[in-house]
């Protein structure tokens, strides 16, 4: 098959494909990875407008796709041996990733592909669900028949065999039953207490960690940046004993900080 032949059999599973520069994993127009089309004639013609994309990799933008990849690791970690030891642990036969579609990375690694049907919700995007696997279902993946310097994006199994995202995925990226730590953060204040906090201000003795919880979900909501401060004064000037000046400063730009190193994260197209 060629590069069509292979563009073509994802999008007729509705799979939304976008282009990188050959040899490499990003596309650099604005937009990057959300460059992506899941009709032939639209990304021709956006490879019309680029046409130094034209002999470059192919990838899958999974935030717009009813899919999810099951990233095993190689080359730094071996994940293979934790997700064999996490299927032992909770009765799920190996073969499970045979039975779907699966490309080999160019490191050696796995990535194992899995439809969402109609209604279903994704699993979580969670990197390091277990030691060296990541579930990848709102960042973008590359594929074959994609090439890097030291490799290519290889099938192991045909694409027609993918399958339904199994109940197993859902259950490794909520971390049931995983050797992951349990001090994961969990949201301390609901979505109404927040808005409470906008309209009564930061509660005397909560008010940094409800600055961050408010400022952490600005930001995860893509309020932008100047917004979100302007926000937090007026909450601030609301509440009966305002925080100074330079903590709600030293707030502000922690909740920025994780939030820039999340989308970081989220934009690293799994591990290869």
């Amino acid at each position: 098959m060629d590069k069509w032949d292979y563009i073509k059999q994802y999008q007729q599973a509705g799979v939304y494909v976008f282009m990188a520069l050959p040899q490499q994993k990003h596309n650099g127009i604005a937009g990057g990875f959300h460059n992506s089309f899941a009709k032939g004639d639209e990304l021709r013609q956006w490879i019309t407008q680029h046409p130094e994309y034209q002999n470059g990799n192919v990838g899958i933008d999974l935030s717009k796709s009813q899919l999810v990849v099951v990233d095993i690791d190689k080359h730094e970690h071996n994940g293979m041996a934790s997700i064999l030891a996490w299927f032992k642990s909770h009765g799920v036969n190996p073969d499970t990733l045979q039975d779907t579609y699966v490309e080999q990375t160019p490191t050696g690694g796995l990535h194992a592909f899995y439809l969402i049907p109609d209604g279903q919700d994704k699993p979580k995007h969670v990197i390091n669900a277990i030691k060296g696997v990541d579930v990848l279902s709102n960042t973008a993946v590359m594929t074959s028949p994609s090439t890097m310097t030291i490799g290519q994006y290889r099938q192991i199994t045909t694409f027609d065999k993918i399958k339904p995202v199994p109940r197993w995925v859902y259950d490794l990226a909520n971390g049931l039953g995983t050797d992951r730590p349990n001090n994961i953060y969990r949201a301390k204040y609901s979505l109404a207490d927040r808005w409470k906090m906008t309209i009564n201000g930061f509660e005397t003795g909560e008010r940094n960690n409800q600055a961050m919880s408010l400022a952490g979900y600005l930001f995860a909501i893509d309020v932008m940046p100047k917004d979100i401060y302007d926000i937090m004064q007026t909450v601030n000037e609301r509440s009966i004993e305002p925080l100074p000046d330079h903590e709600l400063n030293t707030v502000y730009m922690s909740a920025r900080r994780r939030e820039e190193k999340k989308r970081a994260k989220m934009n690293d197209y799994g591990r290869d």
